[in-house]
């Protein structure tokens, strides 16, 4: 028998992060919507997006039990995101959407980050 790991102390932050992650990437799929032109909407896009949907609610569902492991692997994921879309703006490279995605992804990584570490 798998004993079950202990729930951590700050399950209100994790709950907090869970709720922001599905909201933060709701917004992100709304101004991906809205500033890229080329996004037509077909059979496939719609089976993408219902896909992408399921995939944030089971990952929120996870870290609003409190999944030390998997807000820390999302943690890292956004916090190299952060970091390649940063490079990418500095250098003027960026793709003309990452300035208005770009605070959707530090909100979420700050969300995680309270989480994990008890930032304010």
């Amino acid at each position: 028998m798998s004993e079950s790991q202990p729930l951590p102390a700050n399950l209100k932050r994790y709950h907090q992060a869970a709720i922001g992650f599905v909201i933060l990437n709701a917004a992100y799929l709304v101004l991906a919507y809205w500033k890229v032109p080329s996004f037509n909407i077909t059979t496939q896009t719609m089976g993408s997006l219902v896909f992408f949907l399921l995939f944030v609610a089971v990952l929120a569902r996870f870290v609003y039990g409190g999944s030390k492991e998997l807000v820390l692997v999302l943690a890292a994921i956004y916090a190299g995101r952060i970091l390649f879309s940063s490079y990418t703006l500095v250098m003027g490279i960026a793709h003309p959407i990452v300035p208005y995605v770009l605070p959707t992804t530090l909100l979420s990584f700050y969300l995680f980050g309270r989480a994990l570490w008890n930032w304010p």
